[in-house]
This record gives C-alpha cells, structure tokens and sequence, in this order.
C-alpha cells in the first residue's frame, strides 16, 4: 500500500477550555523543575506562565508559539488536538552530536527502567520526557533527507 501524501484531513474546532488545558499540560511538562529558565526563554512573566498552567488564561499567540524555543515539544497536546505535529524544517548537524548523547542516555535510562522486569507509569512518563525532544531531531534528520531525495514523504 502506498503512503498517500496528498490526503488532507479535516482540522477539527476545539473550545478554548480544550485548547487552554493541553497548552497547560504541555508548559507543565516541559517546564518542570527549569520554570525560571522557561519563562526567560519565552520573554514573559511568571504570572503570565502561572496563569496558562492552572488554566486561569491563554497567553498571547506569540508568547505560546515562543516555548517552542524552550522546548520543540512545548505544543504537541495542543497541535495534537488538530491533528498536527510541528516538525522542524531542517535539522542543525551542529546538534547532532548532542542527539547521539541523548539517544545513549535514553538507552541508559531505558535500561534502568526494565531493570525489575517491567516499566511502571513514573519511568513511563520521565522516558517519554526523554523521547520527545530525540523524536524532533531525528525526525528533523529524515526531513532533510527527504529533502535531498526529493521525495514528498514527510510523515
């Protein structure tokens, strides 16, 4: 079966309360324990973040879109609502030496958390915090060398 890339899917509404929940898991998540760091990085305030993470208020376009670069991930609950990922449009061969890092720190932290036989659901979530940021650049690698190919497939 062939991959169809010319299937557009239809974007769905969301309410405000859905989009202002899933931009609140998404700033919890990758703020935690580096909130001071978050907010420099955004060019905002502590009160602005405070308020979008108990859900009290959006903050403006620009300063939701600016976490992006915190973290490429800081959006993913709220893109996924739409049905759409952000991917980067190149990758930085500079950082390719940093994903090879933490692609052998995964394995190690992966490792540690078979170690008793299972993984439960707090080694679950600090893998997948792990995981999202590797995703972005690897799937920055496959984009560019979609790009060199030529082709159209940029799943």
């Amino acid at each position: 079966m062939t991959h169809r890339s010319n299937h557009v899917r239809a974007i769905r509404r969301n309410s405000k309360s859905d989009v202002q929940g899933k931009l609140a898991a998404g700033w919890a998540r990758v703020s935690a324990g580096k909130k001071g760091s978050f907010v420099d990085a955004i060019d905002s305030s502590m009160a602005t973040v405070n308020r979008a993470l108990t859900g009290d208020s959006l903050p403006e376009l620009h300063t939701a879109l600016n976490s992006l670069a915190f973290d490429s991930t800081a959006l993913d609950e709220v893109f996924a609502l739409y049905g759409l990922s952000v991917k980067p449009l190149q990758s930085e061969p500079a950082n390719d030496l940093a994903t090879i890092s933490r692609l052998s720190n995964l394995a190690g932290q992966f490792a540690e958390a078979l170690a008793d036989g299972h993984r439960d659901h707090r080694e679950t979530c600090q893998l997948a915090d792990t995981i999202r940021p590797i995703m972005t650049a690897l799937t920055a690698i496959c984009l560019e060398a979609d790009q060199i190919k030529g082709t159209a497939n940029h799943g």
